[in-house]
């Protein structure tokens, strides 16, 4: 299995939950990684595990370009996002509504049009994080009435899955040989904000406790440091090359999606 130590890594969205857990994971394996997240402050939690790091919004373009300039890496994840507003729609307004389009799918744009502008080097793997909720109207197992609070949320990270195909038609065309690829957590996290506010806002719906939900629908935790864990092997192990989008459940290995 080739490694990822000696490579240099991006993590947008590096400050806190699966971000974080993939800055800690990249570093510990010896890689040298720069986070990229607006607050200052929550950015220690990256540099006391040996990142660099960037203060900033991943949908400046020109900030992300700037980075990829510098530091030229050879593995960038593009996981920055926006808090889920929890909510039915007749509850909502276009602000929360499209926020995530606002922030997730954007950031997501100016990262792909910098590694291929600029371009990364033959060889390089661009990281996306969609979500299990990309699923939802292709995927029996998820009804479409179980997401009934996630507003613009679905179809955000159904678009950002589907950037990732876009860019790997353009990097074929061009013949640049960077590969892009999609993260999918495939069920909720209660072990990160964002995770742990949407199982609270349904639980409260549903009257139960947010453990009993996540417990319910999913069987067990999906904890932050295993999609770390799995995701510094994945980008290390050949065999995870060839597919575009990977699953990750509690207590599994990635699995192939398309």
């Amino acid at each position: 299995m080739a490694g990822v130590g000696h490579k240099r890594a991006i993590v947008t969205g590096g400050s806190s939950g699966i971000g974080l857990e993939m800055v800690r994971s990249l570093a510990a394996q010896g890689a040298e990684v720069t986070a990229i997240a607006r607050d200052e402050s929550r950015l220690a939690a990256a540099r006391d595990c040996g990142a660099r790091t960037v203060a900033g919004d991943a949908t400046d373009a020109d900030l992300i370009a700037s980075a990829i300039d510098d530091i030229d890496p050879d593995i960038l994840i593009l996981n920055a996002g926006a808090r889920l507003v929890a909510k039915p729609l007749d509850r909502q307004n276009w602000e929360d509504f499209s926020a995530i389009w606002n922030t997730d799918v954007r950031a997501t744009f100016v990262g792909i049009q910098a590694a291929l502008d600029k371009p990364l080097r033959p060889g390089s793997r661009v990281l996306v994080t969609s979500s299990g909720a990309a699923m939802v109207m292709s995927m029996p197992a998820i009804k479409p009435e179980d997401l009934r609070m996630s507003g613009g949320y679905i179809g955000a990270k159904r678009m950002v899955w589907f950037m990732a195909h876009q860019a790997n038609a353009v990097s074929r065309e061009r013949g640049l040989g960077i590969r892009f690829q999609v993260l999918v957590p495939a069920q909720l996290m209660a072990g990160t904000d964002l995770g742990r506010s949407v199982a609270a806002a349904y639980a409260e719906a549903e009257g139960i406790t947010i453990d009993e939900h996540i417990l319910a629908r999913y069987g067990a935790h999906l904890e932050p440091r295993q999609v770390g864990r799995q995701v510094a092997e994945w980008l290390a192990d050949p065999a995870y090359t060839p597919g575009v989008a990977y699953g990750i459940r509690a207590g599994m290995q990635p699995f192939p999606l398309d």
